[in-house]
């Protein structure tokens, strides 16, 4: 299974087609919870293994990571702004081409011949640095496409309080321009050269295949210049889980605490009910300024296991997804659907396509903390409602991002990763 993640038997073999399993190398940062990147990773990797086919993984090291036989192939783990001085400049290098990394998949490529490589998160990390060690041992490459990292400096089409497509043609010194990338002159250049260097050796064609979890997403890659016949729309699954009962008397954030995610908004919205306690699970930069300003109908969890998550989300009434960045396709959403509890979101980015408005869940435009907390009120004060709508959700969720269906498309794409077809 999945987070044991077993050991596959060397197998230098050549991708055949026709086969009936499929030896998978899944290509993630990171190998322990840390967002929807791993949510998804993990959904899929339990979604191959049930279908029979093999998944070994390749992450950088983590003393959280699943425990994996694999480790010891593993790049060491790197975090460039935790160190200073030259040794920054080193990690900064290495954060956009990691020969560590790229050496560390040269020699699990010499023990282990897959059919394909899956990529998630690897920016800045694992880097793409691994795609070459990939091409010369033959393997196809498919990648899905989390956020805006592939087109955008800081990933999120965001900056200074506002949309932002300044990047498009390669114009990568917008994000120094206008430090993009929290506000930091340096990490902002860091994140601008590592553009400009991706852009020169050609990465957007290096891949054989990149899966949008969104149609948004995929229609902004192609808008960048990414070849419209290497992207493919392909929703993100979700394993199953128990729905809540009855409609709980408050409400629900579960998100990083950071300017884009539409906290202060949340906030101001928590001061327009304050009969209604609002619980804020999640970290970030933002945490310390929030508690500190939050009004005394607002509680603060901080980062909780995934399954105390699930719990919190099933004794909610609502849960609000308030981002002010056009998301790509968020399990902040997914996740309180598949709880049965009604959400309110933002309708930006690709959230409209997981939502249909006073159907399924509540879309109120993003930045209108008014719009919020009158949405969050109406639900809560009709719970009969709040339930329909829930349940609604609930069932959308497990009918159309079921993993089983999903595997399925997967399969049809690993055998032949290279037909570039627009799905």
């Amino acid at each position: 299974m999945a987070p044991d993640a077993r050991a596959a038997a060397p197998l230098p073999r050549a991708f055949r087609p026709g086969a009936l399993r499929v030896n998978v190398l899944l290509c993630s940062s990171f190998l322990h919870p840390r967002g929807g990147d791993t949510t998804c990773v993990y959904a899929m990797w339990h979604g191959l293994e049930a279908r029979g086919h093999t998944v070994a993984p390749f992450a950088m090291r983590h003393p959280a990571n699943l425990p994996s036989p694999w480790e010891v192939r593993f790049p060491p783990q790197l975090d460039v702004w935790s160190v200073r001085g030259v040794a920054r400049l080193a990690a900064v290098a290495a954060s956009i081409h990691s020969f560590a990394a790229a050496r560390a998949m040269t020699a699990l490529l010499a023990d282990h011949r897959p059919d394909v490589a899956h990529l998630h998160h690897v920016h800045r990390h694992l880097t793409p640095s691994i795609l070459e060690p990939l091409r010369k041992a033959g393997v196809p490459v498919v990648w899905t496409v989390h956020d805006y990292e592939l087109i955008c400096a800081n990933g999120q089409l965001y900056t200074q309080g506002a949309p932002c497509t300044r990047c498009k043609g390669h114009a990568y010194d917008n994000a120094v321009r206008y430090r993009c990338k929290r506000d930091d002159l340096a990490q902002s250049a860091a994140v601008a050269l590592e553009k400009w260097v991706h852009a020169r050796m050609g990465l957007w064609t290096r891949v054989d295949r990149f899966l949008c979890p969104s149609r948004f997403l995929a229609e902004q890659l192609v808008a960048f210049g990414v070849p419209a016949d290497r992207v493919t729309h392909l929703p993100n699954p979700v394993l199953p889980a128990p729905a809540g009962g009855p409609i709980g008397d408050h409400w629900l954030y579960a998100g990083r605490l950071s300017p884009e995610k539409g906290v202060d908004d949340l906030l101001d919205a928590a001061r327009r009910l304050p009969a209604r306690l609002l619980h804020v699970y999640g970290d970030g930069p933002e945490r310390a300024r929030l508690e500190r300003t939050a009004p005394p109908n607002v509680r603060f969890f901080g980062n909780v296991p995934p399954l105390r998550l699930a719990a919190a989300l099933r004794e909610a009434g609502v849960v609000a997804v308030p981002s002010r960045w056009p998301e790509n396709f968020p399990y902040a959403v997914l996740e309180g659907q598949l709880a049965g509890r009604a959400v309110v979101a933002s309708a930006v980015g690709g959230i409209p396509e997981q939502i249909d408005d006073g159907v399924d869940g509540v879309l109120v435009p993003p930045s209108t903390p008014a719009r919020l907390a009158d949405a969050v009120e109406a639900l809560l004060s009709d719970r009969a409602h709040a339930a329909r709508l829930g349940a609604r959700g609930r069932e959308r969720v497990l009918r159309d991002r079921a993993v089983d269906p999903f595997i399925t498309r997967l399969e049809a794409i690993y055998r032949h990763p290279s037909d570039h077809v627009v799905v």
